[in-house]
């Protein structure tokens, strides 16, 4: 089975498994003015399945709060990560994911969970095994927008970098190098990723960089140095991994 081939799979399952959710009649929405009546009535005009996925935009990050029910989510929600996963999307796609995690759902039932999962580990695994990632999912302009978006969900990381762990291909290694050319400065002083949407995210950004200082992480990325592309970023790559070695060290004496 090939990339889009699985993620179609696990698409057609949140179809299945949500289909039991009837389309709303009505989507309630907060009355002060942030979400305007037209807004709303594209949603509730067309089968889901036609549902243009620029038309979800505001509600991907309203649903809930000020649109509509937990129910009425977990109608939209297989056209949602439909959509985030085959089209590209004006937002930040952590916003849409930590959807899931205001949803509370984790405490659905079984099927429904299992479902959300399979979706969320094909896309790491799919995207750990494309590179650059934007080819597999065009929302997405890096790896790091990917875990942070899982981790945004509300799933603990350690499965999802286990599969990086396991991948050993180029392109989970390029993905490795990017991510430390970005982002391993960060890691400074005991420190670890604690911008954007990784402030409230503290325990998965501490597995992520208990992760990234493990001695074999730490070899993989030297061993994969002649990965590091002449992009312009490339003179970031060597301090950012001189402070991995650092704390690695520090870490594992």
């Amino acid at each position: 089975m090939n990339h889009i081939e699985e993620i179609a799979v696990a698409i057609q399952g949140l179809y299945v498994t949500f289909a039991r959710y009837p389309r709303p009649a009505t989507i309630e929405y907060c009355p002060c003015g942030c979400t305007k009546p037209n807004e709303v009535l594209p949603l509730l005009a067309v089968p889901l399945n036609e549902l243009r996925f620029e038309d979800l935009t505001g509600y991907s990050t309203s649903a809930m709060s000020t649109q509509g029910s937990v129910e009425d989510f977990k109608y939209f929600l297989p056209r949602l990560l439909d959509g985030i996963a085959r089209e590209r999307y004006g937002l930040c796609p952590e916003m849409l994911f930590g959807k899931l995690k205001y949803a509370e759902w984790l405490n659905w039932d079984e099927e429904e969970i299992n479902a959300v999962r399979r979706f969320l580990m094909v896309m790491w695994r799919v995207g750990i095994l494309s590179f650059p990632l934007e080819q597999a999912f065009p929302a997405f302009f890096e790896v790091e927008t990917l875990i942070a978006s899982i981790a945004c969900a509300g799933e603990g990381l350690k499965p999802y970098l286990d599969i990086w762990t396991q991948a050993a291909v180029e392109e989970a290694d390029q993905h490795l190098i990017q991510f430390v050319t970005m982002f391993g400065k960060d890691f400074d002083d005991g420190r670890t990723l604690g911008f954007g949407f990784w402030k409230d995210m503290l325990e998965p950004a501490e597995t992520l960089r208990r992760w990234i200082l493990r001695p074999e992480t730490i070899d993989r990325i030297a061993r994969s140095q002649h990965l590091l592309p002449q992009d312009g970023y490339e003179h970031l790559f060597d301090p950012a991994f001189q402070i991995l070695q650092a704390e690695s060290m520090a870490r594992n004496l």
